[in-house]
């Protein structure tokens, strides 16, 4: 039996993210898709939903939370897509909701100790409709996208680069990347552009912004959708999602090796197969439709057990 709800949703629903489309905007719509009735940020419709889904944004408070929460019967949940150490204003907000969605299980046993009703739920809801294979001739060797701001980045990028492979960088701070001796830098990309660059690279590389038990970047799950190939480094439970449809690093030597190998000629259907499988468990199970279900019987669940799912 399929129920059907009526979702308000609260946060930075109408742009963009430092160029890309928001996450949020694309769980928006695949909760439409699934027949369910979604209102963006209209208070006026407090009395009459089912759940009140909120996003990490500044635009609303930890007051706001209590207010929605006078006025509706609806249990209130707040999902985020990043590492929140790095904006710990959020917890204040979180304390109010009746779950936090989250992938930091690594700081399970500190929010439990601040009282914060942290659940563990996958962030990555990838749109399928935008992250897909595309049949275009691979004109990178190695491909890096994302921010200059984390050391271990500039490390693992600087180990590629000395062992004489053509890398190619995509992202914000250019300039930044260049003063740090970076030879083809290009502009950021995101989205449609982003997914183009995944097929046009023999090999993507990763690494989150923090190594922490149960969080990762988003990009994974977009090079699959694409049928790319990635080796990204390993965090713990990354294979509970991703499976074999990756490569796994945690040394810059096995980083090294593994580049060597996969872009040898003799080894392209061996890369082939594993962008393949991560195809596979992407279409599957990484898309936003996918981790839409995985929300609405969540929710489902939390009306029946409450508190129980985090006590």
């Amino acid at each position: 039996m399929q129920n059907k709800y009526k979702i308000l949703m609260f946060g930075n629903l109408d742009g963009l993210s430092y160029g890309q489309i928001r996450d949020e905007v694309f769980i928006g719509e695949a909760l439409e898709k699934l027949g369910h009735t979604v209102f963006r940020g209209d208070e006026s419709k407090l009395p009459e939903v089912d759940l009140i889904l909120a996003f990490k944004s500044n635009k609303f408070g930890a007051s706001d939370v209590e207010r929605w929460k006078s006025q509706t019967q609806a249990p209130v949940f707040i999902w985020t897509f990043d590492n929140m150490d790095r904006v710990s204003w959020f917890y204040e907000i979180a304390k109010r909701c009746d779950l936090w969605l989250g992938e930091e299980e690594g700081r399970v046993e500190r929010f439990k100790q601040e009282k914060l009703p942290f659940y563990y739920f996958p962030n990555h809801a990838v749109n399928p409709e935008i992250f897909y294979p595309r049949e275009l001739p691979a004109i990178y060797d190695v491909t890096f996208t994302g921010t200059a701001y984390f050391p271990e980045r500039t490390e693992m990028l600087k180990a590629i680069e000395g062992a004489g492979f053509d890398l190619h960088i995509f992202g914000n701070s250019g300039n930044s990347w260049k003063q740090q001796g970076f030879k083809n830098v290009h502009g950021p990309v995101f989205d449609n552009e982003l997914a183009k660059v995944i097929s046009q690279s023999n090999i993507v590389v990763g690494i989150s912004n923090t190594f922490l038990n149960g969080y990762w970047s988003i990009r994974p799950s977009q090079v699959m959708l694409c049928q790319g190939f990635i080796i990204d480094r390993y965090n713990p439970q990354m294979e509970r999602e991703l499976k074999d449809g990756v490569e796994y690093w945690s040394t810059h030597e096995e980083l090294i090796e593994k580049i060597k190998y996969y872009l040898d000629p003799e080894n392209n259907i061996a890369r082939l197969n594993v962008a393949q499988r991560g195809y596979e468990i992407a279409t599957q199970s990484l898309t936003n439709i996918q981790r839409c279900k995985e929300l609405i019987i969540l929710f489902e669940r939390f009306k029946k057990l409450g508190n129980k799912l985090i006590d």
